[in-house]
């Protein structure tokens, strides 16, 4: 009986390795379905996440529009809300004006001076030159670290009147927190967190700021996620709102005398 060939020796035939598949030089595997599914989720994931933190920085972004925007522009919103105040102030000085004279010549026309007298009610609550009383909310602000700035306190003030709020006062910490102060229409805040400084009365943090109309209204406002609470604990500061059936709001306007606006006959 001849013997086999060895294996190494040259004429021999390959040797069979059972088991093993090996692939020709140069081809590539392909892909399975599942593979390609995955990363096709993979890829939309990454561009929904992509969105979602644009999205998320914009919404950032724009409440910080006050703080970043150019001087000039806030110099024209100041003026443009001190027209309107003066306009207020010159409508508030008509109705007294017809209302004298409605009393004056003895009128019968009852329903005129109601009217004017409710209209002169709600006109003096808006621009702050009465006190007013009724249902509201008292938010108190502390800023121990300090750390809410300006832009904060003025967040807080907007979303209220957003809310519906009549009347609103800000007060700082007694005795050495500074005056009360009515917000009105051109009321403004400026100065570092912890020396906050409203219509140019100085305050100092914990802040007390009170607003009147409906509670739970106001409070929801407060509340709502990226609003004026999520603003304040974003700074270091922490908010709470009382809801309450009575707020009196005592502190008052002067308002300021016109220089050009007349009114319109």
């Amino acid at each position: 009986m001849a013997d086999s060939p060895p294996e190494n020796q040259p004429g021999a035939p390959p040797a069979e390795h059972h088991g093993r598949h090996e692939l020709p030089p140069g081809h590539r595997p392909r892909r399975g379905r599942s593979q390609m599914i995955f990363g096709a989720l993979a890829v939309a994931l990454c561009v929904l996440l992509g969105i979602a933190i644009v999205t998320q920085v914009r919404q950032t972004e724009s409440g910080d529009s006050l703080e970043t925007a150019r001087p000039a522009d806030l110099l024209v919103l100041l003026d443009s809300l001190q027209q309107r105040e003066a306009a207020l102030n010159s409508e508030v000085a008509e109705l007294q004006r017809t209302l004298a004279e409605l009393q004056a010549s003895g009128s019968s026309d009852q329903a005129a001076i109601e009217n004017a007298q409710a209209r002169l009610a709600a006109l003096s609550i808006l621009i702050g030159t009465v006190a007013a009383t009724g249902p509201g909310v008292t938010l108190t602000i502390e800023d121990d670290a300090p750390g809410v700035p300006a832009e904060t306190m003025l967040d807080v003030v907007n979303e209220l009147r957003a809310a519906g709020a009549e009347a609103i006062e800000i007060r700082g910490a007694p005795p050495q927190g500074g005056p009360a102060v009515r917000v009105g229409v051109d009321t403004w805040v400026v100065g570092a967190p912890g020396a906050l400084i409203v219509d140019g009365a100085a305050l100092s943090p914990p802040y007390s700021v009170l607003a009147i109309g409906d509670p739970p209204t106001l409070a929801a406002a407060m509340n709502i996620p990226g609003g004026a609470m999520d603003s304040v604990k974003r700074v270091g500061g922490t908010m709470t709102a009382q809801q309450a059936d009575r707020v009196d709001v005592t502190a008052l306007r002067q308002p300021k005398p016109r220089q050009y606006a007349q009114p319109v006959k």
